[in-house]
């Protein structure tokens, strides 16, 4: 078998492979004594059918088997001649067979990036306060007070008012805590958590912000390409949600995106799609030289934890996951909490 490759951007290969007619030769019978044992020619019992009249009938047939053995057996030894590392299926085209020529084929090939990592320990994050300010405490309140307003008849007349509840112990309790002292306690924790969660949430970008600037590669078109439309999906789910609050709101109001908005928001989908493609490979880095790894277990024990949640078995659960291809992706997100864990341990926070 001969090779040749040429490497084009973007982690894309170019590999043309060549086999000799004799190697074809060979296959060809091969598969014609296969089907010699059970082909069904007329005046002839079944595995005695002559030569001559088995390549008549399954000339077809018989290129299809030799194509379908050659490429696949080829591909692997590219793959291992060359050290190619492929991201997904090749792209196979110019596809020659020819008994006097030989068999060759030229396969795209999309691979995984190298990527040389540079400092990731000891990053350098500020971390934000958190601060649970009484006027925050207070807007959540009116809003609880808001959210349980009654309508009520006015006094000699059909129409009704909203009547909101006072703040004291009595509104507390009809909350289910034991009072207004109580309520407000319950609000400030909610707040913290969620600007601890914020606050966290910052640290994380400054991580991911600091790893991908740090670091210059390419990366497969593709990936990028499906992480764009992903990205484009979910900001059209939001985009119709809010157009669909607002038709309730105001029906004659109409919320559009003009073509700038929709341009903008495309490039900023192809910008997010680039880095967020980046992060990954490095991650995926950073994980290797750290051996950080997840284990058959971690998955056991991720998949349990959602048993109560969608109310469903394990099995039920696992079943599913394995019908959507999903298991891979969430091992790959598990990994990388951990590895993101590692570097947030070992960063200078201020």
């Amino acid at each position: 078998m001969k090779s040749s490759i040429k490497k084009l951007k973007n982690c894309k290969k170019i590999v043309e492979v060549k086999l000799p007619p004799e190697t074809l030769k060979d296959e060809f019978d091969k598969v014609y004594e296969s089907i010699k044992k059970v082909a069904n020619v007329p005046g002839y019992r079944v595995g005695k059918a002559p030569r001559d009249l088995l390549e008549l009938h399954y000339a077809t047939t018989a290129k299809e088997e030799v194509m379908k053995k050659l490429i696949p057996e080829t591909y692997e030894k590219i793959l291992e001649q060359h050290k190619i590392d492929p991201i997904g299926y090749p792209d196979i085209s110019d596809v020659k067979l020819d008994l006097d020529e030989g068999f060759s084929y030229r396969a795209s090939i999309e691979t995984r990036p190298e990527v040389s990592l540079r400092n990731y320990k000891g990053l350098r994050l500020r971390k934000k306060k958190v601060e649970v300010k009484e006027e925050d405490v207070q807007k959540n309140l009116e809003a609880l007070r808001e959210a349980n307003a009654l309508k009520v008849p006015k006094k000699d007349s059909n129409e009704k008012e909203k009547v909101v509840p006072k703040l004291d112990d009595e509104f507390a309790k009809d909350l289910g805590l034991e009072n207004l002292e109580k309520l407000k306690e319950t609000i400030r924790q909610g707040i913290r958590q969620r600007l601890e969660e914020e606050s966290h949430a910052d640290l994380e970008t400054q991580v991911i912000n600091q790893i991908v600037d740090g670091v210059n590669f390419e990366v497969p078109e593709s990936l990028v390409s499906s992480e764009k439309e992903r990205l484009m999906r979910d900001a059209n789910s939001r985009i119709a949600y809010i157009q669909s609050i607002q038709n309730k709101q105001d029906p004659d109001k109409k919320f559009q995106l003009n073509d700038k908005d929709k341009k903008e928001l495309e490039e900023n989908a192809a910008r997010q799609a680039l880095r967020q493609v980046k992060a990954f490979f490095i991650l995926d880095k950073i994980a290797q030289a750290e051996k950080i790894y997840i284990k058959q277990e971690d998955i056991d024990n991720h998949i349990e934890g959602m048993e109560a949640q969608y109310k469903k078995t394990k099995k039920e659960i696992t079943d599913y996951l394995e019908k959507n291809h999903m298991l891979d992706e969430i091992a790959v997100n598990m990994r990388n909490k951990k590895v993101m864990e590692f570097l947030l341990k070992e960063a200078k926070v201020t």
